[in-house]
């Protein structure tokens, strides 16, 4: 079969923070079990420029050359935080991105998972019936929804991850064709409505810690002589905070391996906590989770090598969750350097408490008005700082529901 995966990955981590320990005080809980325990250090704001199609525009262009542009025929965008029901936000993508009109362009839903089902379907196109030279681009871009003081708060986060794929996996080839999935209805978390997040925190837990011993069990059927610890270099979890992917890994390196529970956390520390260290900034950042953790682990597990080989496990609610296999790329280290997104992290404005509040009221209110002005006043001085002549994509307004997109 044609060796497929990933050449690029970009991320946008917007262009404001905030400190999960403050979020914490002001609401009267415990800082430590989120910030140590949970790995929730910081997360990203939606400041008053952007949106989701803003942030998915950002994610790929600082990534993306002209050669890239014009070899894409393919582009998914997968989100549950669509800003219109009717038009794909891959409309809006497509166009801002400068890719050719022979391009197609969907948009699809399946929250956290979305991303991973758009990746494996644009790679059995790659590998299959796409022309020669030709990519295919899955972005995800999201934000959180569930309101402020809701019990989930400090773990919520936003941004977007675009991944370029095609027949040059410079970071990671994918064994397309070899991932064990397991699907099945639940009530966890949901939108029944637009500006509405909602749904059972708890069963949202166990149904991802089901799915991560079921996805397991199936890949194992794939490849029966498969090994948890000895055939994986390392391993990325979907992160919608990191104690769960903890907890994911203890539970199987308890089923697989035997290990007590000291043993089994000096495992996820040498093999699954340094991907952390990219989510632990951004809070949960929905389906781009797992391609963000995939870029923490290049940069910061000094041992891996070119061809090892990591399990990725993805989990959406509703729900779907896969566990696939990827292996590392001769140019992994450069791609992830370009992709730059430690600095873009240390580039944001960490705001104080009453801003961040103030940031996600407007977001929330912007999200079904007929008329709405991007508010320069909103974070003073943010426009000069962090958009202006910097050539990102940034929300001008809604008039008369239109979108009005433009670079800063």
């Amino acid at each position: 079969m044609t060796t497929v995966g990933i050449e690029k990955i970009g991320v946008w981590p917007g262009t404001l923070s905030v400190d999960i320990g403050a979020i914490c005080l002001a609401r009267g809980i415990d800082a430590d079990n989120f910030v140590r325990r949970l790995y929730c250090v910081e997360r990203t704001l939606v400041g008053p420029f952007e949106d989701v199609v803003t942030m998915a525009v950002n994610a790929a262009s600082h990534v993306l050359d002209d050669a890239d542009r014009s070899a894409i025929k393919l582009l998914i965008v997968a989100t549950e935080s669509a800003v219109d029901q009717e038009k794909p936000l891959s409309s809006w993508v497509h166009h801002w991105l400068g890719l050719p009109a022979d391009c197609r362009n969907l948009e699809v839903k399946h929250a956290c998972y979305g991303a991973t089902g758009a990746m494996q379907l644009a790679l059995a196109w790659l590998a299959a019936a796409a022309p020669p030279g030709a990519k295919a681009l899955v972005i995800n871009t999201d934000h959180a929804l569930i309101g402020l003081e809701g019990v989930q708060e400090p773990v919520l986060g936003a941004g977007a991850a675009a991944v370029l794929l095609s027949r040059d996996p410079a970071f990671a080839s994918i064994e397309v064709g070899r991932s064990g999935v397991y699907a099945h209805e639940v009530a966890d978390i949901f939108r029944p409505a637009p500006g509405i997040e909602t749904g059972d925190a708890e069963e949202s837990l166990l149904s991802y810690l089901d799915g991560a011993e079921h996805t397991w069990e199936a890949f194992q059927c794939l490849e029966p002589t498969v090994r948890f610890g000895e055939d994986f270099s390392a391993h990325v979890y979907h992160t919608p905070f990191g104690g769960l992917a903890e907890r994911a890994h203890l539970r199987l390196c308890k089923r697989e391996l035997g290990l007590d529970r000291a043993s089994a956390r000096a495992h996820f520390l040498a093999k699954v906590e340094p991907s952390l260290t990219h989510n632990r900034r951004m809070g949960g950042v929905y389906g781009a989770a797992t391609f963000v953790a995939m870029l923490g682990l290049v940069e910061h597990m000094p041992a891996l090598r070119e061809g090892d080989r990591v399990s990725v496990y993805a989990y959406g609610s509703g729900s779907c969750a896969e566990l696939y296999a990827i292996r590392l790329g001769a140019r992994a280290r450069q791609v992830a350097a370009r992709a730059s997104l430690g600095a873009l992290l240390d580039e944001r404005r960490s705001v104080d408490v009453a801003t961040y509040e103030r940031c996600e009221r407007a977001l929330h209110a912007s999200l079904c008005a007929k008329d709405h002005e991007a508010s320069v006043d909103l974070v003073a001085g943010h426009w000069e700082s962090h958009y202006a002549g910097k050539k990102r994509l940034v929300l001008r307004g809604v008039r008369e529901w239109r979108r009005e997109y433009g670079w800063s």
